[in-house]
């Protein structure tokens, strides 16, 4: 098999990006579908429903696919700032949206706009200033849950954060250490990338195996932290 960045599964489809190029397999294995409509293409998402998934590029781009005809419904450029976009994004759980976390203006600055599903159109975007960077973000029980950092005035990091994404605000923050943080920064990717060896890298003193049964979560991480407080 090639050596993807992410390799991500449903029940019924996988999805696979070199950065170059998109790959679709059916349940057994068997390539259907390949796409090579954005470069720099590291991430993909199913939506929930299983009827689309969404492509992410490092540059500003997302493409919506159809795995019902396997066909390219839509791309478009959410940023100008090109490069630096790694973040996160998840799809709601009724289907309706796609959140993802973007750098709007430049790279210390941070953005969480929410898509409707039935056309890509934007419907809200929360701008964050320098000061708070927000890098994932997970659906757990119907609560959106993020993970971040905030900046001094001198632009280094003074804390790691857990929160809460509601209303168009991050909200319910806690505090967690820069360790805290880079852990789940690097694990969360990891996960979003699948598991895959070429993500795994040199982050982590524990084997990918290790990695891949393990259930780190955000929600977790909050609930843990909030009640301390």
């Amino acid at each position: 098999m090639r050596k993807f960045c992410s390799y991500i599964k449903n029940d019924k489809y996988a999805i696979g990006c070199t950065g170059q190029t998109v790959y679709v397999y059916d349940s057994v294995g068997t390539e259907i579908a390949k796409f090579k409509d954005l470069p720099y293409a590291y991430t993909s998402a199913f939506s929930l429903n299983g009827d689309i998934f969404v492509v992410k590029t490092t540059e500003g781009r997302l493409a919506v696919y159809s795995l019902e005809t396997l066909s390219l419904i839509k791309k478009f450029r959410y940023s100008k700032v090109d490069g630096a976009q790694d973040d996160g994004f998840c799809f709601s759980s009724d289907g309706r949206y796609f959140i993802n976390l973007e750098r709007q203006g430049d790279d210390l600055h941070s953005a969480v706009s929410v898509y409707n599903t039935e056309d890509f159109s934007r419907v809200s975007q929360l701008l964050l200033d320098e000061n708070m960077m927000v890098s994932y973000i997970e659906l757990a029980d119907g609560e959106y849950y993020v993970l971040g950092f905030m900046r001094g005035m001198d632009r280094v990091i003074t804390t790691g954060f857990v929160g809460k994404y509601a209303s168009n605000q991050i909200q319910n923050i806690l505090p967690i250490s820069e360790q805290e943080h880079d852990f789940y920064c690097n694990y969360l990717r990891l996960k979003m990338m699948g598991f895959t060896e070429k993500s795994y890298g040199d982050y982590f003193s524990v084997s990918l195996e290790k990695l891949r049964s393990a259930n780190h979560s955000l929600a977790k991480l909050w609930n843990y932290y909030n009640s301390k407080v």
